[in-house]
């Protein structure tokens, strides 16, 4: 009798022709160790520690290509793009903005009746699914069916030439240039950032380049508000709103992995704010939770003078 074959061990990293990953539990592997490591990675820069072996780690597991492999199949089973299209028909955005959109002026109203693309940017796009539906057309095929000017970034794009390399922390936002946006997407992004610095730096730009008005769609995993010792539920609703970043949460909702949070840029914040809004908590890291082990380390820490806009953009 011939001895069985031994299944032979399947190394996390695939071989280079894969192109892409069908096993959802490989894509969570992938996307722990890739958030493990390099936050390893950039507490042993910040220290001054070599960092050869976070990088070795991190090639083993497939570097940033292969972890946005896992991002990718992850937004097939909660589609963003799905949510915010959703939201902007039943809001008539996603037909244009109507000029008048912000203006109480009754004479204004009567002149201005047009539309504009209602403009909106996705930071660390992996997929293309929005730039998609803004140039999907009608049936004469020139007509476009959305009034929808999507500009898509990531750090590492997987698609030249629609999705832009760029880094939102490094954006310029001149908002008096017309450059503001009425809509931005910041879809499992916010975890990815290394620093709670940083993260709160990444909040308080949307905020700044946010028009008055206007919507951000943000997720996060779930993991970030339940086993953090450094923020709950509550705590990061209440970040997010008056006393931090200044934004309106409009809703929320939940799935068994992501948070999902709506929220908007008041109507009346185009001028500063009032200095006595703002929490000082927010410029500190404290642990909020004690008691038991956390498996997750998310936090932000915001800047004061960059959120009231005291600082440059």
């Amino acid at each position: 009798m011939a001895p069985k074959n031994k299944r032979k061990t399947v190394p996390l990293a695939p071989p280079p022709h894969a192109s892409t990953m069908k096993s959802r539990k490989r894509a969570r592997q992938v996307t722990t160790l890739f958030h493990k490591y390099t936050r390893e990675r950039d507490l042993a820069l910040q220290k001054g520690d070599p960092t050869k072996e976070w990088d070795e780690k991190l090639e083993d597991i497939g570097g940033r290509e292969e972890y946005q492999k896992a991002s990718q199949l992850s937004t097939t089973f909660h589609s963003t793009s799905k949510w915010v299209l959703g939201y902007l028909q039943r809001n008539g955005w996603l037909y244009g903005i109507r000029m008048d959109e912000g203006d109480d002026n009754p004479q204004t109203k009567k002149k201005r009746k047009r539309r504009r693309d209602t403009k909106l940017l996705e930071i660390g796009a992996i997929n293309t699914e929005l730039l998609d539906a803004a140039e999907r057309t009608m049936d004469d095929k020139t007509t476009k069916k959305y009034r929808l000017n999507v500009r898509a970034i990531d750090l590492h794009s997987m698609h030249p030439g629609r999705i832009e390399e760029a880094d939102f922390l490094k954006l310029p936002l001149n908002t008096h240039t017309g450059k503001s946006c009425d809509v931005i997407v910041c879809s499992m992004v916010l975890n990815c950032v290394t620093t709670p610095e940083d993260r709160g730096e990444m909040l308080t730009r949307i905020h700044h380049l946010l028009r008055p008005g206007g919507i951000l769609f943000l997720t996060i995993p779930r993991l970030c508000l339940s086993q953090s010792p450094y923020v709950t539920r509550e705590q990061f609703l209440s970040l997010l709103g008056e006393s931090g970043v200044g934004l309106v949460v409009k809703e929320t909702k939940e799935s068994p992995k992501v948070a999902f949070f709506l929220c908007k840029r008041p109507d009346t914040t185009a001028e500063p704010r009032d200095p006595s809004s703002f929490d000082e908590q927010w410029t500190q890291l404290r642990k909020v939770q004690r008691g038991k082990k956390y498996r997750n380390q998310f936090a932000v820490v915001l800047d004061k003078h960059r959120v009231l806009q005291t600082g440059s953009c």
